[in-house]
């Protein structure tokens, strides 16, 4: 009798009919299913499930089906990263999951699935205490019913690595052609201009033979068109050789040995370094820095120098007992000043505090006739020729060639809101240095402090020596006019900023627009002033790191080393230093922006060289979304740009506003 039951019990489990027999009282209610199938069509595989539950969950329960159906999931779904929760061990819970989906066992109207459940002690799922009504289920949903998760990114042992995104590089700008091969640096001087004589003939032949007043303006406006007005402006500014007619393989001009001299900044006390940071920007860093420079640019043209001497001076304190200080230093090494006499080209690398030590530092070699430039031989040429033929003179040396490279330079002083600074003043006033304090003094162009180094950069820029200023775009302690020395204006002077990749990305308008300034201040044009309203806006927080990084960018160097062997010295009669009067403590009035901005415009020349750059900065000026609260103000206040008129062919001797 037990033999009979189990294989009934099997029998059942594979799906097969069992024998009539009076101890099986299910078969009773085997008529009445087979008279609905007569009388109804139905689905033979809904029937026997219906039938056989039992046998249909063993099935749906093997791990047959379960590898089939990760397999046609995968053939179907190729794009999508399916990862599978599967419990291999636990068959009795994929059964269960298998009878859940059924529509019988769904409306709990089973008997054989109650008992099944039942018997394996399983919790059934609670209920919702409002279902939403689902459509009954096919075998297509029954085939896609599994436990699965999704992920939009590959897991680790999925074997895919996610593409690694390069981080944004690093500019100076303007480029080199930007500056250089744009008018008016890229057209030839003029060199036998008109004389007086001529002139007034010209003139007075105007007057006579004019037919009526329009005829005159028409005139005056082809003139203006042409660009005869501007044919020799920036006579002065230096140019590459081949500009002016020279030679590509002679620009070294017998250059054979350089000296790299090297000069830190200012290195704060403790107390400082806890907020600024340690300083790292040494002279042996920059010394090391500029000479890789001078690397790349043999490689780049093919050229070789003799010899190539390095020159780090190193020593701290104020302004004044620096320049001492590194002048005993230098003058009393013998090797570092035979070196020095003999060179035909003189690089100086400097940073921060060090822009003004260098500039104090060059003055006095000059002064000292340790170095001579081709300004230099012109004004010792009396002096030379009192001396016999015997004797010796600076001017029996060659004539050298010398450029100062300037790193966020503090030439305007500092931030002026550290000054008042409620959490640094008190440590700059009873715990820095006397030459933290010095600083500050450069602020105002009135100080003694800024008078000197003002009368140290005159001689050395009228003795031919070639200046390089670099702002840091997120300087934390320089602002933009002060590294920039927006306040001097000279020929030799030639200005650059510096973008960190992580600060600013190349396609903004507001950096976009700082560049475009200075490359009016390049020529020799204004900015109106718009450089020192926007230099707050741009300046770094004081934890960042802008302060330090302009010393790391190569590119710095290989500007200053192109800008003094690539150009000449430009005119022969420069104009002198000019430097406006400066107060950083002059509390600024930031709704003269839109003011500055239509001054700018509508100067000629600005209009001359630049309308189809701030044609393009117009059209970008909607797509500018700044994140920031001042940058959002600045960028109301320089929404008159959109005003720019469309048609910027106007003549130059126009009245009207170009706004």
């Amino acid at each position: 009798m037990i033999q009979q039951e189990e294989r009934c019990a099997n029998q059942v489990a594979l799906g097969t009919e069992t024998p009539k027999t009076a101890e099986a009282p299910t078969q009773q209610e085997e008529p009445t299913s087979t008279a609905q199938i007569d009388i109804e069509p139905t689905n033979p595989i809904q029937s026997s499930i219906t039938a056989n539950i039992s046998g249909w969950a063993s099935f749906l329960s093997s791990r047959s089906l379960l590898a089939k159906r990760i397999t046609d999931t995968e053939h179907r779904e190729e794009d999508t990263m399916e990862v599978m929760d599967i419990d291999e061990g636990d068959d009795e819970r994929s059964s269960t999951l298998s009878l859940a989906v059924t529509p019988e066992s769904r409306a709990g109207k089973d008997p054989a699935a109650r008992e099944t459940l039942a018997s394996k002690s399983i919790p059934a799922p609670p209920r919702s205490p409002s279902p939403s009504p689902r459509p009954k289920a096919k075998p297509d949903d029954l085939k896609g019913s599994k436990r699965a998760s999704v992920s939009p990114a590959p897991s680790k042992g999925s074997g895919r690595a996610s593409p690694r995104v390069p981080p944004p590089p690093n500019l100076v700008l303007p480029t080199w052609d930007d500056t250089f091969l744009i008018p008016p640096r890229s057209s030839v001087p003029r060199v036998n201009s008109d004389s007086a004589f001529t002139k007034t003939v010209r003139f007075v032949s105007g007057m006579l033979f004019a037919k009526d007043d329009s005829a005159s303006v028409e005139r005056d406006k082809a003139h203006s068109k042409s660009g005869e007005h501007f044919a020799d402006f920036g006579n002065e500014l230096p140019r590459i050789w081949d500009v002016i007619d020279e030679q590509d393989d002679n620009f070294l001009q017998g250059c054979k040995r350089v000296v790299v001299i090297g000069i830190h900044g200012w290195f704060p006390g403790a107390v400082m370094r806890t907020v600024l940071g340690e300083p790292t920007g040494t002279s042996n860093k920059f010394v090391t820095m500029m000479c890789q420079a001078l690397d790349v640019f043999q490689e780049q043209h093919k050229v070789r120098f003799e010899k190539v001497t390095q020159i780090p001076l190193e020593g701290e304190g104020t302004i004044s007992k620096r320049v001492e200080r590194l002048y005993t230093n230098l003058t009393t090494n013998s090797e570092w000043m035979n070196d020095l006499h003999a060179a035909d080209a003189i690089l100086v690398a400097t940073h921060s505090q060090g822009s003004i030590v260098s500039t104090h530092l060059l003055e006095r070699l000059i002064r000292e006739k340790h170095i001579k430039t081709s300004r230099t031989s012109d004004l010792l040429a009396t002096a030379s020729a009192a001396l016999t033929s015997g004797g010796m003179s600076s001017a029996a040396r060659s004539t050298q060639r010398v450029c100062c490279l300037a790193l966020c330079g503090i030439h305007l002083g500092p931030l002026r809101y550290l000054s008042s600074s409620s959490l640094l003043q008190p440590y700059i006033q009873y715990f820095e240095s006397a030459a933290a304090k010095e600083l500050f003094e450069f602020q105002s162009t009135n100080s003694e402090a800024s008078k000197v180094y003002v009368r140290a950069l005159r001689t050395v820029v009228d003795h031919g020596v070639k200046m390089v200023f670099i702002a840091s775009l997120n300087d934390q302690v320089v602002p933009l006019y002060s590294g920039l020395f927006t306040a001097a204006s000279h020929p030799l002077i030639l200005r650059a900023l510096y973008i960190d990749g992580d600060a600013y990305h190349s396609s903004d308008f507001l950096s976009n627009l700082l560049v475009l300034l200075l490359r009016v201040m390049n020529i020799g044009l204004s900015d109106s002033g718009l450089l020192t309203h926007l230099s707050e806006a741009t300046a770094g927080s004081l934890s960042g790191i802008g302060h330090s990084t302009a010393y790391e960018e190569l590119a710095t160097y290989s500007l200053a080393v192109n800008y003094l062997f690539l150009t000449d010295h430009g005119s022969n009669e420069h104009p002198e230093l000019v430097v406006q009067h400066f107060d950083a403590n002059t509390e600024l009035n930031d709704y003269e922006i839109p003011w500055s901005l239509r001054d700018l415009i509508a100067n000629e020349g600005v209009t001359h060289f630049f309308r189809s750059d701030f044609a393009n900065l117009r059209n970008a000026f909607p797509d500018w979304h700044p994140k920031t609260a001042i940058l959002r103000d600045i960028k109301r206040k320089l929404q008159p740009i959109q005003r720019l008129n469309t048609n910027l062919s106007m003549s130059m001797g126009s009245s009207h506003s170009k706004l």
